[in-house]
């Protein structure tokens, strides 16, 4: 499974970019599967591919992944112990799942590549929030 130097892994070295790659499970989910719920060890996180996977807290959706390349279950970036929302796949989904202590371990190695991540995650977190906030607002 090769991934694309798209929005999270934009800039970061080719080879560092394959090396992410060999980390990577893919995963096909079928619609109606939960990846995790609140409260799961957060020892993952996934990439989404193809498909649509809706995030909720409580009794509502707080967010749905349906961009190629999306990460989410970021929790598992932050070094939060356990997951703070669920996941379940809205549609057939193919999708990447990476542990994250191998994953970790290898950003540790390249400080250039960790900012870079860094960087692109905080804006796709960004993206989500104002996702969010423009949906609720209306």
């Amino acid at each position: 499974m090769q991934l694309r130097q798209g929005d999270l892994f934009w800039a970061m070295d080719i080879e560092f970019v394959k090396e992410i790659t060999e980390l990577a499970q893919p995963i096909s989910s079928k619609s109606g599967d939960k990846l995790f719920k609140v409260g799961d060890p957060a020892d993952y996180f996934y990439i989404l591919l193809k498909g649509s996977v809706t995030m909720e807290r409580g009794k509502g959706k707080w967010y749905t992944a349906k961009q190629a390349g999306e990460l989410f279950g970021w929790s598992a970036l932050i070094h939060r112990k356990e997951f703070a929302a669920s996941a379940t796949c809205d549609v057939d989904s193919e999708l990447l799942k990476i542990e994250s202590g191998p994953f970790l371990a290898l950003l540790e190695s390249s400080p250039i590549n960790k900012a870079l991540l860094y960087e692109q995650l905080a804006k796709m977190i960004g993206n989500q929030l104002l996702d969010v906030y423009l949906n609720t607002a209306s």
